[in-house]
């Protein structure tokens, strides 16, 4: 009896192996195919680079041998207006003509060639940390996560890419507006510009999603799978690599009472634990919220704008959630929500949820 039993405890085992390894698989391959989604969209994003980049070098071609043919055309019939000693009204007027249409070309030369000049890639500098390697690319500083290259700050933009202004939503009104009639709009956490210099702005989620392009030339927000990437590859306390050294709440927890484990005999003799009278706490013990920043990331808890107009949870006050941060993702959850990211002070995860679209969320770019 004894041998059947330990050949069916046996097969069980086995079966618990199998199924485990088959989960696995199933995990693998599930980060397979993001990868692949991840992979396909870059390229993608590199064939339009390129072939817009073609385009533009054809554009500049076209207009630089109109513009010579125009100096020409241009040069000829001043000649002939100077040699004629009665000045035709009608050669006059196809000069005026000849010189409008030169202008009209060169300022378009001018912005093509603008336009190639933002696809070209920009200068770099180093700068060393303590951490990761930062990188001056333009205006940006950049750090490089795994494959993966962000922000080391928040975006603080109120241009779209091609120049709009994005709105600015002071009053809860304005805010609550520009989310039920699926507009852009942007603030500064609290309403204090001063918080923008050290946070960033809040955009609602249709700023991200607006056709315009929120994010600069060569940037892009991340989609839900690209910050799966960034939290696989930090692995285990991916919060506390992401969170800044400084910013977070503190928190405080119970210390459990060391001498509770002579509780028992003490409890059989009727008698109260000596140190925390059967309460099993002695105290209480502060922790920091703060993080390693050893990914380079250095988040910050700018808090949030509810999409009824509210602030919540920005630095050192705000409601249930005493500082926290919130990014959006490119990526929709259904009608009403997108995928985001945030860290809270007290939290042990990056966690993800599906935020409000009209909500107010920071925005962090990833290279393209």
């Amino acid at each position: 009896m004894k041998r059947i039993l330990f050949v069916v405890s046996m097969l069980m085992v086995g079966l618990l192996n199998a199924q485990s390894k088959k989960e696995q698989i199933e995990i693998l391959n599930k980060r397979v195919d993001s990868l692949n989604q991840v992979v396909s969209s870059e390229r993608k994003i590199n064939q339009d680079k390129s072939t817009k980049i073609s385009e533009l070098t054809n554009t500049i071609t076209n207009l630089e041998s109109s513009i010579k043919s125009l100096n020409s055309d241009l040069s000829k019939l001043s000649s002939e207006l100077q040699q004629s000693k009665t000045e035709s009204a009608t050669k006059s007027q196809d000069l005026a003509k000849l010189q409008t249409l030169l202008k009209t070309k060169t300022d378009s030369l001018t912005l093509v060639h603008s336009e190639l000049e933002k696809l070209k890639p920009a200068p770099k500098t180093t700068v060393t940390t303590t951490t990761n390697q930062v990188t001056q690319t333009g205006p940006y500083k950049s750090v490089k996560i795994g494959t993966q290259v962000w922000m080391t700050k928040n975006l603080d933009v109120s241009v779209f890419r091609n120049g709009d202004t994005i709105p600015e939503a002071k009053t809860d009104e304005e805010w609550r507006e520009a989310g039920e009639n699926q507009q852009p709009a942007w603030c500064y956490s609290a309403n204090d510009p001063k918080n923008g210099q050290k946070y960033g702005k809040l955009y609602n989620w249709y700023a991200v999603n607006d056709s315009r392009g929120l994010a600069p030339t060569g940037w892009h927000i991340p989609s839900d799978v690209e910050w799966t990437i960034l939290e696989d590859y930090l692995g285990d306390d991916a919060d506390k690599k992401l969170k800044s050294t400084s910013g977070w709440n503190n928190w405080e927890e119970d210390i459990t009472c060391s001498s509770c484990k002579n509780w028992n005999a003490e409890y059989r003799r009727k008698t109260a634990c000596h140190v925390c009278k059967d309460t099993r706490v002695s105290g209480r013990k502060t922790i920091s919220g703060n993080g390693t920043n050893e990914s380079g990331f250095s988040g910050l808890p700018g808090g949030y704008r509810g999409s009824g107009g509210p602030f919540y949870g920005i630095g050192y006050y705000g409601y249930w959630c005493a500082g926290c941060g919130y990014w959006w993702s490119s990526t929709e959850d259904g009608t009403l929500y997108a995928w985001d990211r945030n860290l809270v002070y007290d939290g042990g995860d990056v966690l993800r949820y599906g935020g409000n679209k009209g909500s107010g969320f920071s925005v962090r770019c990833l290279r393209d």
